[in-house]
């Protein structure tokens, strides 16, 4: 009798595993390069974590890499589809890079911060200050100089003695009063925002083109892909914006972000609670992240990169429809 209940034990755990092995099988194996010390450790670790995307059936790998190689990566074809820098991929895009726009992602939720104590009140104040950020090719920085632009009549490059410098140098630069200003990464950013009686913002991006447009700019990092990825298996592109989409989602709930912080806050540099709320606040107003890309959504943010053109931050601006997809 027991070695009758052995056998059948081992039957089924054959059988359970062999189940799993056969779905994972069944599985697309997408690799995707995200930035470490941001919001995307948090959706994409945490929503891995979840299950979200094998439930559509995708087996994720995620390599985090520093901003340089973040930056590199679909370029150079080591991640063939992924949440990249926005107005970046459309400068390439112009240069002719075979990659089209199928999804939403990080909207340009950093903003531009001076010191609590500073006299700055607003962009203005800042013609021939020291202007300061950790790249001019992010697609957040480049959405930003649109918009300053767009608003103030003011471009950060030529109207500003415009510093860059590493992103964590940056804060102290700030912090030292060493320049005028700072628009930084997304870690930064809520580090920064999380320490109200020192910092204080003068321009949201974001708050101008919603109060212009009604809509958030989501050239920050939407989903861009290789075109010839997309081709080769629509139904797994298809699958991979709808669980990003929902790992967006996801981590605006309370419990997901404090069990995801918990776990990777380290990588994406959430340091202290006071960050995680502000994360949670931004979260829950849905600051951070836009979680659709459907011809309405498409349509306003090519509003954005014609503006964005038209300021001369963008060459041209390239067909939405044969660019911008819609999959979903």
């Amino acid at each position: 009798m027991k070695n009758a209940i052995m056998v059948a034990c081992l039957g089924m755990l054959v059988s359970v595993f062999g189940a799993d092995a056969a779905m994972a099988k069944d599985l697309w194996k997408v690799k995707t390069v995200i930035p470490r010390n941001s919001a995307f450790v948090l959706n994409y670790f945490g929503g891995r974590d979840a299950g979200i995307w094998r439930k559509h059936g995708i087996d994720l790998e995620i390599d985090a890499r520093p901003f340089k190689g973040f930056a590199a990566s679909l370029p150079a074809k080591e991640m063939m589809v992924g949440t990249y820098m926005g107005t970046a991929a459309i400068a390439r895009i112009n240069k002719g890079f075979d990659w089209v726009i199928i999804g939403g992602g990080l909207t340009v939720m950093q903003e531009v911060f001076v010191l609590k104590s500073s006299p700055f009140k607003t962009i203005s104040d800042l013609r021939g200050k020291k202007f300061s950020s950790w790249s001019t090719g992010a697609g957040a920085f480049k959405a930003t100089r649109a918009a300053i632009i767009d608003g103030f009549g003011i471009d950060v490059l030529k109207d500003t003695n415009f510093v860059q410098a590493a992103a964590p140098a940056l804060l102290k630069l700030l912090e030292r009063g060493n320049v005028d200003s700072m628009f930084n990464i997304s870690s930064l950013t809520i580090a920064t925002a999380s320490q109200p009686d020192k910092y204080r913002s003068i321009f949201a991006p974001n708050d101008y083109w919603k109060k212009k447009t009604g809509h958030a700019i989501g050239w920050s990092a939407p989903m861009v892909a290789w075109r010839s990825w997309v081709d080769e298996n629509p139904a797994r592109a298809k699958a991979f914006v709808k669980a990003t989409h929902e790992s967006f989602k996801w981590i605006r709930k309370s419990e997901n972000l404090d069990a995801t912080v918990k776990k990777y806050g380290m990588l994406a540099a959430v340091k202290n609670q006071s960050q995680a709320n502000v994360y949670k606040k931004w979260f829950s107003e849905k600051k951070i992240f836009m979680a659709r890309w459907d011809v309405k959504t498409r349509d306003n943010q090519w509003k954005f990169l014609e503006m964005a053109a038209k300021q001369g931050v963008l060459g041209k601006v390239p067909s939405k429809e044969k660019v911008g997809l819609i999959l979903e």
